[in-house]
């Protein structure tokens, strides 16, 4: 049987920000259960076309991908209950086969964890403590993208990078934008945008060169208290990886023990 104590600590392990949502979605979910949070003011905001315009040229070179690869160097911020803010780092391997199948590993300061989604279910692993949890999913990323955020308050590492169509999800909350200049990214020549959103304000570098990918993205939870920040360094693209069907199935040890995930929106129901 599963105690009160390990459902807990499943959910703060999926609650981690090495698997938290990158445009606001978190926040929402945090807004509507804990009360507002203030609101944004957005009315003196930027609009500048050739950031959305580099945006979207990112967004169709991704969409242009069934197949793709790369590698992530995370630092996020942790806020304390003593208000502290920690940082932690780590690394993270992703790979995506569209329509339905993502794979990631994650590796840093807080521990190692896995994620397979294979077109009907979800497994996410935790190493250092050998538990795992499992969902039945909808049949498609972006589907089993806002499953997850509803009724569990948490989404698939780096989602936006990995929808149907990531200029869609990016200016779902963002409301202004503009071209900071040039830039360099580990040796890649990049342009670096700055975006304004409800929830929060996001930075992305895009590869001048064909394709345009993404080279880094920086994150700031302006409404969380301590505004938090999370950043993305983008590696090792392969758009061409051949990925078998594998790879996306769950590897468990022997030794595992399975346990609950929280349903937020059947708890949140139930406390009405």
């Amino acid at each position: 049987m599963v105690g009160i104590k390990n459902i807990l600590i499943i959910a703060l392990f999926i609650l981690s920000s090495a698997f938290m949502s990158l445009t606001g979605q978190t926040q929402v979910v945090h807004a509507q259960e804990g009360g507002d949070t203030g609101s944004t003011d957005t009315s003196q905001t930027t609009i500048d076309p050739e950031a959305f315009e580099i945006l979207k040229g990112m967004s169709d070179a991704l969409i242009s991908q069934k197949e793709f690869t790369f590698d992530t160097e995370i630092t996020n911020d942790v806020n304390l209950t003593s208000r502290e803010t920690i940082q932690f780092s780590g690394t993270m391997k992703t790979s995506v086969k569209r329509p339905d199948h993502v794979y990631a590993k994650y590796i840093g300061d807080s521990g190692t964890r896995e994620a397979w989604y294979n077109g009907n279910k979800i497994t996410i692993y935790n190493e250092n403590k050998k538990f795992y949890g499992q969902l039945k999913t909808p049949d498609s990323i972006d589907e089993t993208m806002d499953f997850l955020m509803t009724n569990y308050g948490f989404s698939l590492p780096l989602a936006d990078i990995l929808t149907s169509d990531p200029y869609d999800s990016f200016m779902e909350t963002t409301v202004g934008g503009m071209v900071v200049g040039d830039s360099s990214v580990r040796g890649k020549e990049c342009t670096h945008l700055a975006f304004i959103g409800k929830y929060v304000d996001w930075q992305l570098w895009v590869a001048d060169k064909k394709p345009a990918l993404p080279c880094k993205l920086v994150i700031n939870y302006k409404e969380i208290e301590g505004a938090p920040q999370y950043q993305a360094i983008f590696s090792n693209w392969n758009l061409s990886p051949d990925l078998s069907d594998s790879v996306f199935k769950a590897n468990l040890p022997k030794d595992s023990v399975k346990i609950d995930f929280i349903d937020f929106k059947k708890q949140k129901g139930a406390t009405k």
